[in-house]
């Protein structure tokens, strides 16, 4: 399969008011290829969303290398990193994230408003398709304050594939969400990466759901390793 994003080496620091360094991420490595589904699993506070912003191409590592379809990330610009982030990478997040006022088509349509071709003629089209996809077509229409939370997730599903995206980043995908509702967001997920070839990577705390991934990895005090964990459902 084709390497879609590596880490080589990665650390990430920060430098605290009182000039001492705050060590985030310690020589990280890791290799996603297309139709990957990762789960990273690890406590509050140990780094994943440092590492969520790297693999998002939203911060850039303090050393080491980190590779996107092979170009290394840190010869990119802002804006062409910003480019690469619209087109290739999806985010859901365990929030939502919804425009507020718009209802559940104009939120999907949204990334495509920076597309470019026909994507851009054809925005409304698509983001009718996907909703449909999730299952959503009759409340296309529906304010996110009148859908249920589950229904928002969907929505913000819906929203971050509309671009046929390379790499689906979730956050915390069910954290806001009952069990069987986040059972069935962690399986359409999965489907649609599946269907797509897109690469999948979970960001949780909860062990059930990265038990849904074919690879695992725990991150804890900055050091990511490889780890099992029981394959199953929500619980």
């Amino acid at each position: 399969m084709e390497e879609l994003v590596s880490l080589k080496g990665v650390t990430r620091t920060v430098l605290l008011p009182d000039e001492q360094e705050l060590h985030i991420l310690r020589g990280v490595d890791l290799t996603v290829c297309s139709g990957d589904h990762t789960a990273v699993i690890g406590r509050s506070g140990c780094g994943k969303s440092t590492l969520l912003n790297l693999l998002g191409l939203l911060d850039l590592p303090t050393s080491g290398e980190l590779r996107f379809q092979g170009t290394p990330v840190e010869r990119l610009g802002n804006n062409e990193r910003a480019k690469l982030r619209g087109s290739s990478v999806g985010f859901v997040f365990q929030q939502f994230n919804l425009l507020p006022g718009r209802s559940a088509l104009d939120n999907v349509t949204t990334p495509l408003l920076y597309a470019r071709g026909p994507a851009v003629w054809k925005r409304r089209e698509l983001a009718m398709d996907m909703l449909d996809r999730v299952g959503l077509a009759c409340r296309a229409e529906t304010m996110p304050n009148m859908l249920s939370g589950g229904e928002q997730q969907r929505v913000a599903i819906a929203r971050a594939l509309v671009r046929r995206p390379r790499l689906i980043l979730a956050d915390e995908p069910t954290g806001a969400l009952d069990v069987d509702t986040g059972q069935a967001v962690m399986a359409l997920l999965d489907t649609v990466a599946t269907e797509t070839g897109a690469a999948l990577i979970t960001i949780t705390h909860d062990v059930n759901v990265a038990g849904l991934a074919r690879a695992c990895y725990r991150l804890e005090s900055g050091v990511l390793t490889p780890t099992e964990v029981p394959a199953g459902v929500l619980a």
